[in-house]
């Protein structure tokens, strides 16, 4: 018999989906706590855009959920009677090769026969969509006229505020040292704040899932993780009308190889007119979170590329963080079948346009055993991919 903190449900990781399944678990009733190894957002939800985008949606088993997530946020606000910065946004594939351009086509029917709104453009037209962009060297862009964008910080707080007025208790600064297992089931967290023993735990680990899971005796083969890099500059007098991304990333193949630092370019701006620039990741056997002196240097050049007229401004801070990733494009999400209890949600390719439809999907299969989407494609033991 395990002593300590007990509850009905257990969140660890304290970002996006740990911070919406915190509040709608709390909100059904649940006796809940959260847990995470460092501060609110300490993951990759603090390096995070902002985005509510579409553009690198997973044409296949992802477009279900991705239709059923974007509905949700339509009444988010006045669902938590918080202001959140919801407002439109815009984006630009830009499209440097012929090859691009024939995915970007493919793409593009697609995207219009389920009623995402999608145009591809030429280059001479990309002035008038976005007049900051040196079109030269570009073939196009695909054009999605209708995304949104929201404050990161506003939603989590939104979401830790709502529910800690429901009862859910926080542990901060409260890594997960190991398990107790008994009987097929964990019986308890070992943390150095004492034990954690919950009906269900619900792991919105994000990188850190895979090393938690080989505590558990599991391997998620499909699951692995790189380090992404970006930078913010100086307020700028310049504004963007777009959220720009480069058409490489549809170029990637899913390994890249360890060590080698790969730039795509990737620019938001935030509300005070600072710019956010991205983006460069690697694969290392570690979590640090300074960016190698070899990307800062990549990002820039990928950026001016597009926006020579950037150059003159100066960046202010650089960040780095753990950001998972999956051999199949698609998330871990669902129940453990070999833990009875256990729940994965991580390695979704776009986090914010599904953090509301995940804590609400996890908070139906909790306390009803059903949901409204179809997870079978997520599961997080799919095609035998994990090992004992």
């Amino acid at each position: 018999m395990t002593t300590g903190h007990q509850f009905d449900a257990i969140i660890v990781g304290a970002g996006y989906v740990g911070c919406s399944t915190a509040y709608h678990l709390s909100k059904a009733g649940l006796k809940t706590a959260i847990l995470d190894q460092g501060s609110i957002a300490a993951g990759a939800s603090r390096a995070n855009f902002g985005n509510i985008q579409i553009q690198d949606l997973e044409l296949g088993a992802s477009i279900p959920m991705i239709l059923l997530a974007r509905t949700k946020f339509a009444t988010l606000e006045e669902e938590l009677d918080w202001k959140l910065g919801l407002g439109p946004l815009s984006s630009l594939l830009v499209i440097d090769n012929e090859h691009q351009w024939q995915m970007l086509a493919e793409r593009e029917k697609i995207l219009q026969a389920i009623g995402i709104q999608a145009e591809l453009i030429s280059a001479e037209r990309l002035p008038e969509i976005e007049p900051n962009i040196d079109p030269r060297h570009l073939l196009g862009a695909l054009y999605h006229p209708y995304e949104s964008h929201l404050d990161p910080f506003m939603l989590i707080n939104a979401y830790l505020t709502r529910a800690w007025e429901k009862g859910l208790q926080e542990f901060y600064y409260c890594p997960v040292t190991d398990f107790v297992l008994a009987n097929g089931r964990i019986q308890a967290l070992v943390t150095p704040q004492g034990n954690f023993s919950a009906k269900h735990i619900i792991l919105c680990t994000g990188a850190y899932t895979a090393s938690l899971g080989e505590k558990l005796g599991r391997k998620w083969d499909l699951l692995h993780y790189i380090l992404g890099q970006a930078m913010v500059t100086e307020q700028s007098p310049i504004r963007l009308h777009n959220q720009l991304s480069s058409a490489s990333f549809f170029e990637m193949e899913a390994d890249i190889p360890p060590g080698v630092i790969v730039a795509n370019m990737a620019i938001s701006q935030s509300t005070h007119g600072n710019l956010l620039l991205g983006e460069s990741m690697f694969e290392a056997p570690h979590f640090k979170t300074k960016v190698p002196a070899k990307a800062m240097p990549l990002i820039s050049r990928s950026v001016l590329n597009y926006f020579p007229s950037f150059k003159d401004l100066r960046i202010i801070r650089s960040w780095g963080t753990a950001v998972a990733d999956t051999r199949d494009g698609l998330p871990l999400f669902g129940p453990v079948n070999s833990l009875p209890g256990l729940y994965i949600a991580t390695a979704f390719r776009s986090t914010v346009i599904i953090t509301p439809l995940v804590g609400e999907t996890l908070a139906q299969l909790i306390t009803t055993g059903s949901s409204e989407l179809d997870i079978q494609a997520f599961l997080p033991e799919r095609k035998a991919h994990v090992s004992h």
